[in-house]
C-alpha cells in the first residue's frame, strides 16, 4: 500500500524517483522473411516493450556473417513503439544473409530473433538478340508487348501479353499485390496462385496459344520452371533459360517491355 502511495505521488509531482525500479533494453520481434527474390525480400518487425526508457530508433540489421553489428548494415525505421514490413532491394543475388529486428534505448541496443535467407541466382544463360524466341526449335521475333489487369484466363491480377510474328500468343500472369510490377528475380511457374500479402511470392502462370505450322499448341506450362525476370531502369526484361514449356519443348531467348 506505502508503495502504491509513493508511486502515486511521485507520478503526480514528478519530483522523486521510485526506488527498486528495473530498466532494461527493448523487446523486439523479428518478422521471418518473405518474398525472397534475387536483390529483394520483404523483412521487418516490431517494438513490443521500450523497457521502461523510450526507444530512440529501431529498424533492420543485416549481415553476411555472425554476430550482426548495427555499425555495419542497418536501416532506421522509427523509434518508440511501432512496428514495419518492407521491402528492400539492395541485395546481392545468390548469397546467405542474417537479419534481424533492432531497438536501441539508453540501456543498449538489443535484437529480436535472427533469421537466415537465400536470395536467387541471376538468370544460367545471356540471351543475345532483343524481342526474339525460340519456341522449340522455331524461331519467333516478338512483336507486340502488352500489360494488362484483365488476364486472360482469370488468373492473377496482372498479365503480360505477347504476339510472334508466327501466329504465337503468350500470356505471363502475375498475382502481385495491388497488380505491382514483378520484381527482379526467378519466378517459378504454377497452376494456382497462393494467396499472399507482400509484394510478390515468385510465382507465375505461362499459358500460350500456337497453331502455326510445327507447333505444339497451346495451354499452360508444365510446372516447377523458372522465368527469370528483370526489372531495372524503366525496363522489365522476361529471359527464357531452357525454359521446358511441354516435355523436351524448350523455350530460349528475351523480350522486353517498356514501363510507362
Amino acid at each position: 500500500m506505502n508503495k502504491i502511495l509513493l508511486l502515486l505521488i511521485c507520478v503526480i509531482s514528478l519530483s522523486c524517483e521510485i526506488e527498486n525500479y528495473s530498466y532494461f533494453k527493448p523487446i523486439m520481434i523479428t518478422n521471418e522473411p518473405e518474398s525472397v527474390l534475387t536483390n529483394s525480400v520483404t523483412l521487418g518487425g516490431r517494438v513490443l516493450g521500450e523497457g521502461g526508457k523510450k526507444v530512440t530508433e529501431y529498424g533492420i540489421v543485416w549481415g553476411e556473417e555472425l554476430p550482426l553489428d548495427i555499425n555495419l548494415n542497418k536501416v532506421i525505421e522509427g523509434s518508440r513503439i511501432g512496428n514495419f514490413s518492407k521491402n528492400y532491394n539492395f541485395f546481392k543475388a545468390n548469397t546467405t544473409y542474417y537479419y534481424a529486428a533492432y531497438g536501441i534505448n539508453d540501456e543498449g541496443v538489443s535484437y529480436g530473433e535472427i533469421f537466415d535467407f537465400k536470395t536467387t541466382a541471376e538468370p544460367n544463360c545471356t540471351p543475345l538478340n532483343e524481342n526474339y524466341l525460340d519456341f522449340w526449335g522455331f524461331p519467333r521475333n516478338v512483336s507486340y508487348v502488352k500489360s494488362t489487369t484483365n488476364t486472360y484466363f482469370g488468373y492473377g491480377n496482372l498479365a503480360f501479353i505477347l504476339d510472334t510474328d508466327r501466329g504465337a500468343r503468350m500470356e505471363i500472369a502475375f498475382n502481385e499485390v495491388n497488380g505491382e510490377l514483378p520484381l527482379t528475380g526467378e519466378y517459378n511457374t504454377v497452376r494456382e496462385f497462393n494467396n499472399q500479402s507482400t509484394k510478390s511470392n515468385g510465382e507465375v502462370r505461362i499459358n500460350i496459344t500456337d497453331f502455326s505450322y510445327n507447333s505444339i499448341g497451346g495451354g499452360d506450362s508444365i510446372l516447377n520452371q523458372k522465368l527469370y525476370i528483370e526489372n531495372k531502369d524503366g525496363v522489365i526484361t522476361f529471359i527464357f533459360c531452357d525454359f521446358e514449356f511441354r516435355s523436351n519443348s524448350f523455350i530460349n531467348g528475351k523480350f522486353t517491355y517498356l514501363i510507362k
